[in-house]
């Protein structure tokens, strides 16, 4: 492996080296995602105020090869209060569903979901760099950035093409793309408080253009943002500083310098039982008494990442353009739970019948004593990485090829404490968290301890071909590689030794075709494979058989089209999607004798198909209308049974008035019904809804619900070039204050469901205050 890493320092040096002798114009060539946004149009629609395609929350794009949608940051200004994730802005955007269960972006979001594939399904990239958990390729909504830092977000409902690169392709692609430096010197203050004793303030500095330094420009953001939550007792405080420095090394080549640094203390909330919010409040999150183990001390993240890249883009000269990347991040996570914190009966400290009890054991084989149990968790990881890229233009079309390597190092760490005791040792092998009746170990209280690694390579070559004017033809070739290995003392789960290493690789063909039959309509079609290594857990058993950690894999036709004009923003599609090897879970016995252990087994295939829409229509005066729409379709192709946590069907609506310094807009933001496949002990809706017997199949039915948003702002100064625009804002979430159950976490220790509801009625106030170098207010 040492000689790999010296090759690919390598392949990254001389590039760079020869590009900075060529000259010509620099070209962005990090292709992982859609780039063309319909500013190739002559009108540049997409950039002007006023237009269909500009004041559009999602629009379609021009050039896409796949079902696309993008969303840009002026919207995302508007709309969204700063403490929203990422994951809130993809909701703007057909068949994407998300839930903050704590109140706008202020707890980690439970998805977001995206035609019924869940994170860990789907690949999310920061300005083209893949990123996240190596054990199940899930994201962290509240980790690494804040959503002022996104200059667009794009959201590919697809696997894209060869040159889509990640662990997670398969189920689309959340393409972040971070802010770049103003062309003039500025800072700009920021600063809100709301709902939640909520307050989120920033600054950021634009350096302008830097004549000494070949115009080189910068932009540095500091942010923090506290909040109490809409939860009780479920708090958030977080800060982060980024930066970016764009170098022009010539007049063909740009160096491009990031560093974030994000730090985050929480309150996780896991939910509750129809009981806890009966007797504690529809809003109970969390305990304020030291003796439960729900007290709010006694559940606690402290998350550090940071993230770290350095890009080449060049044109080579004679057609050749070139993008390099190389870029580390880090994720460092430290946390402490009680035991069973939502096993509480009414008084909201007292363990509930079968629930684990307040007791510990301070010694080995000791006597059980009075006392909190808990838990300390650790997941550390690092990746390092690059991305190399190279195209060569010819007359007929272009060839791309490059390739994207990653080795992410991942250690975690489970130790049952007694919380009452210092977090001293806790020898009772009790626990609701995995650990097991008797020990089967000899690391007493230990219940995880692995030192993970994953390595992946992905290799592309395309050729674009242009037979007639207008049209495109590419076909594509990517091998995936994945090498997953895993050393733990104590395997999670099991807690027995465990030592794998795997190897999964894949060939992944695709086609597009892709035709501007206008200049303002296009239309593409897609046939592309997706690919999946096995998630880490599994290997959470010691039943591993081959088929638990076979890849799973889809195959993906789709065609759509988008159309803009001043007016209009258009877009519709159509998909169907195979997905193969979908890889269930149950506890059985392991040949027939002994404990029940969880076995993962192949549950063959999953149809996935649908229909989305999206339209905008400017009327000319600064009033816009706008919607868009999907309806989603997730079953079992052996028994036609649905698939848990996909909603059938999403929806945004609304109308937004900007001109003459005033913008106003109302959204209301429909979810389709779900399943969770939790059936539990008490069900929110009907006893018979949540049952399978009663057909709903496979239980947990969660029926659909809508929220409506509305936004006011006024920009003084905004006809008067001489002076710094000053904005306020007032945003309203739920102004109809809904308060239904809309999903479960699965059950607590007795077999009680743990639901997570709409938070009601929220708002906040915002204003936002430029001020040019030698400029006057």
């Amino acid at each position: 492996m040492r000689s790999l890493y010296i090759g690919l320092a390598g392949v990254m040096v001389a590039p760079a080296a020869f590009a900075q002798t060529v000259q010509n114009t620099p070209v962005n060539l990090d292709l992982g995602s859609v780039l063309a946004t319909g500013t190739n149009n002559p009108t540049n629609l997409v950039n002007t105020p006023g237009t269909a395609p500009y004041e559009s929350p999602s629009k379609a794009p021009l050039h896409s090869i796949q079902p696309t949608s993008m969303v840009d940051k002026h919207t995302v200004d508007k709309l969204l209060t700063g403490t929203e994730s990422y994951a809130d802005i993809a909701r703007l955007t057909p068949s994407v569903s998300n839930i903050d269960p704590n109140g706008p972006g202020l707890s980690e979001t439970s998805g977001p979901v995206i035609r019924g594939f869940q994170d860990g399904q789907y690949n999310i990239t920061f300005d083209g760099i893949p990123f996240g958990d190596s054990n199940d390729f899930t994201h962290h909504s509240t980790s690494f950035f804040t959503n002022g830092l996104l200059g667009q977000t794009i959201v590919d409902r697809g696997p894209g093409g060869a040159d889509t690169v990640g662990d997670a392709t398969f189920g689309g692609t959340i393409s972040l793309r971070t802010i770049n430096p103003s062309p003039t010197a500025k800072a700009t203050i920021n600063s809100s408080y709301g709902s939640y004793d909520t307050s989120d303030n920033s600054i950021r500095l634009d350096t302008g253009a830097i004549p000494s330094l070949n115009g080189a420009s910068g932009v540095f953001v500091a942010e923090h943002i506290k909040s109490n939550g809409a939860l009780t007792n479920v708090t958030q405080e977080r800060t982060n500083f980024f930066g970016k420095v764009v170098i022009p090394l010539s007049t063909s080549t740009t160096l491009t310098l990031m560093a974030d640094h994000n730090q985050v203390y929480q309150n996780p909330p896991y939910g509750a039982t129809l009981s806890q919010m009966a007797n504690l409040g529809w809003n109970y999150g969390l305990s304020d008494n030291p003796n439960s183990q729900a007290y709010y001390r006694y559940n606690t993240d402290h998350i550090t990442t940071d993230m770290e890249y350095a890009d080449l883009q060049s044109a080579l000269g004679d057609g050749f353009l070139y993008d390099g990347k190389i870029y580390t991040y880090a994720y460092y996570h430290h946390d402490l739970n009680g035991d069973d914190p939502n096993d509480t009966g009414p008084d909201g400290v007292t363990q509930a019948v079968g629930a684990v009890p307040n007791e510990v054991v301070l010694t080995p084989g000791g006597t059980p004593i009075a006392g909190v149990p808990g838990q300390t968790f650790l997941m550390d990881y690092r990746s390092v990485g690059t991305i190399q890229r190279l195209q060569k233009e010819f007359g007929w079309g272009d060839i791309k090829t490059g390739f994207w390597f990653d080795h992410q190092v991942n250690t975690r760490f489970v130790q049952n404490v007694s919380l009452t005791n210092g977090n001293a040792i806790n020898y009772d092998p009790l626990d609701s968290n995995g650990g097991l009746v008797t020990p089967t170990n000899d690391n007493g209280s230990i219940e995880r301890l692995q030192h993970n690694q994953l390595y992946t390579f992905q290799p592309y070559g395309a050729v674009d071909w242009k037979p007639i004017d207008g049209l495109t033809l590419t076909a594509g070739l990517k091998w995936a590689y994945f090498r997953r290995a895993i050393d733990a003392p104590v395997n999670q789960k099991t807690e027995t030794l465990t030592g794998y290493t795997k190897n999964y690789q894949k060939l992944l063909p695709s086609f597009d075709a892709k035709y501007a039959f206008t200049p303002n309509l296009s239309g593409y079609f897609q046939a592309a494979e997706g690919f999946l290594a096995p998630n880490l857990n599994t290997f959470y058993t010691q039943a591993l058989t081959s088929e638990s950690v076979r890849p799973e894999s889809t195959i993906n036709f789709q065609t759509g089209f988008a159309y803009q004009d001043a007016h209009w923003a258009l877009g519709g599609d159509i998909y169907n999607i195979h997905f193969q090897n979908f890889i269930d879970h149950a506890k059985e016995q392991v040949n027939g004798t002994g404990p029940k252990q969880v076995v993962y087994y192949n549950a063959g295939g999953v149809i996935y198909r649908g229909v989305e829409a999206e339209a905008a229509y400017s009327f000319g005066n600064g009033v816009t209308l706008f919607g868009n729409a999907g309806y989603n379709q997730a079953f079992q192709t052996s028994t036609n049974i649905k698939i848990t946590n996909a909603p059938q069907g999403t929806a945004n609506l609304g109308a937004i008035y900007n001109a003459n310094g005033f913008y106003a807009a109302i959204v209301d933001q429909w979810t389709g019904g779900e399943y969770s496949g939790n059936t539990g002990v008490n069900v929110a809706n009907n006893a018979n809804e949540g049952s399978p017997a009663a057909g709903k199949s496979p239980g947990g039915w969660y029926d659909p619900y809508n929220i409506v948003n509305v936004t006011l702002a006024y920009t003084f100064n905004h006809d008067n070039p001489h002076k710094d625009p000053i904005e306020v804002k007032l945003n309203l979430d739920n102004i109809t204050n809904q308060k239904q159950l809309i999903f479960d976490n699965g059950t607590n220790g007795a077999g009680d469901l743990l639901y997570t509801r709409l938070t009601g009625f929220a708002a906040f106030g915002s204003v936002s205050v430029p001020i040019g170098y030698g400029s006057s207010l």
